[in-house]
């Protein structure tokens, strides 16, 4: 996510006001923020905060560490929002397939490109320094090269991991922008009944898979291509954002307002079998993990849209949305960024592993990503739906 992060995660904020004027799911916005941050410590936790960190108590390490999770959420957030923001009554797009992509792609593509910038230095050395030859070394960045910047690395292992290692996940949010229109134009006059049964369906038939193929010792798990295919093939994910756009018709239905006081205990039962799935990670399969929480995902995200779980006012404070639309940076550029913040911090004599350490690189990381969000990709994305639309 990750790794969005996820990655769109959704931010309703622009596209909703230009194609729906629904109004922004605030506390979902803001709860975006905490879940790049699962994402951002499973990379630097340890890395950065070094043996010190080890002195938090282990349940409290496990929930920071679910990296797998968040990604789980954002693939299904982003179903959810898309459906909430160009879902017309008639289950259909409101606008045009061409419109759609153009806003999607100014949404992720410009801060997804300033990250394969930014880690461009570091996947040359890397060929350079570990290839035999510089012509093979050449090739080798410009398949990563071209993969990366065409959006289909998820697509083959081999190259997933190579560049800007989130991106994969952006990878996969275009496969899904890509049948988006499809999808809703193949089920617009299914009974909304039989589009959760057929989500949930899809959502539980690869992980059945996976499952009897791992008892039966049918398939190889533990090798590092193995394990990247069943985490970021994008048909493997594909369930997820599926169930998260069948709980965006589910919510945008209003069927659930006469049954407010269910969904309250049972988006409150998703959250806490959530935390169980957390704790869990370790001795589930990697497919059954990343994809366990969909359903609860779901449930848990239709609950709070809906209002039914109280939250506290500073979830939906300016300062936490603010950190939630910034959220996407963080997820994307965090990688890179760090390469950047360690090679400042030795010129300074600042970069042995501590606590301090990991929180001054999450403190400038922030900063830099709102900094990025307000004057970087909000007018990127503005630039070019405008340039679009003449």
């Amino acid at each position: 996510m990750h790794a969005e992060v996820t990655h769109d995660s959704g931010q309703a904020t622009h596209s909703a006001v230009a194609t729906s004027r629904r109004p922004e799911l605030l506390a979902l916005t803001s709860v975006r923020f905490f879940a790049a941050l699962e994402v951002v410590l499973l990379h630097t936790l340890f890395m950065l905060g070094g043996d010190d960190v080890r002195a938090i108590p282990g349940v409290v390490i496990e929930l920071l560490m679910r990296g797998g999770l968040a990604v789980s959420f954002f693939f299904v957030l982003s179903g959810f929002i898309l459906a909430y923001t160009y879902c017309d009554a008639e289950n259909e797009l409101k606008t045009t397939p061409g419109k759609f992509w153009r806003a999607r792609f100014a949404r992720i593509y410009p801060l997804y490109f300033l990250g394969f910038l930014m880690d461009a230095p570091r996947v040359a050395a890397f060929f350079v320094s570990t290839v035999g030859s510089i012509a093979s070394a050449i090739v080798k960045i410009g398949v990563a090269a071209v993969a990366y910047l065409t959006l289909l690395q998820a697509w083959h292992p081999r190259v997933t991991n190579t560049w800007n290692t989130p991106g994969w996940t952006l990878s996969v949010e275009a496969f899904f922008y890509a049948i988006f229109p499809a999808l809703l134009r193949f089920s617009k006059h299914w009974r909304l009944r039989r589009v959760c049964w057929v989500a949930a369906a899809i959502w539980a038939l690869p992980i059945l898979i996976q499952a009897i193929l791992s008892h039966a010792q049918l398939i190889e798990l533990t090798s590092a291509s193995a394990g990247t295919f069943w985490r970021s093939f994008p048909l493997l994910r594909l369930p997820e954002f599926i169930l998260g756009v069948a709980a965006g018709r589910l919510y945008l239905s209003k069927r659930l307002e006469s049954h407010r006081t269910t969904l309250r205990v049972s988006g409150a039962l998703a959250l806490a079998s959530i935390l169980v799935i957390a704790e869990s990670e370790r001795s589930l399969p990697v497919m059954v993990v990343t994809n366990l929480g969909g359903p609860l995902f779901a449930l848990a995200i239709v609950a709070l849209a809906s209002g039914v779980i109280r939250t506290p006012k500073w979830l939906t404070s300016p300062t936490l949305v603010l950190l939630g639309r910034a959220s996407y940076a963080v997820y994307i550029l965090h990688e890179p960024f760090m390469q950047g913040f360690l090679k400042l911090a030795h010129l300074a004599h600042f970069d042995s592993p501590s606590p301090a350490l990991l929180i001054a690189y999450l403190l400038s990381l922030q900063i830099f990503c709102i900094g990025l969000f307000r004057f970087f990709e909000d007018p990127m994305r503005r630039l070019i739906t405008k340039s679009g639309a003449r």
